[in-house]
């Protein structure tokens, strides 16, 4: 989906490929899932947070978690419960990448 939409895209399925991926591609955004393996994926949020300049960050997830949307938010991360609408997170990833 987001190739299709003209961006370069990078999976990871496990929090240590996802940390590696986030310190040595350095992308415009990352987009993690709340369940990732051993690890939580705002774990990754707060890593790409940290960088300079920071990384925007979505978060999804399969269910409604509200201490994990506050979490999000804390990170300025929307928190987006699967499943996705696609043409909404394609104009997400738009404006989240325009912003950054």
């Amino acid at each position: 989906l987001v190739e299709s939409a003209g961006y370069s895209a990078l999976g990871a399925a496990s929090y240590a490929e996802g940390r590696r991926a986030l310190f040595e591609r350095l992308p415009d955004l990352v987009i993690v899932d709340v369940r990732l393996g051993e690890y939580n994926g705002l774990q990754l949020a707060v890593l790409a947070k940290t960088l300079s300049p920071p990384i925007p960050v979505i978060v999804s997830s399969g269910f409604e978690d509200p201490v994990l949307q506050q979490e999000a938010r804390k990170l300025g991360a929307p928190y987006l419960v699967k499943p996705i609408d696609p043409a909404g997170l394609i104009s997400m990833i738009s404006g989240r990448v325009a912003r950054a």
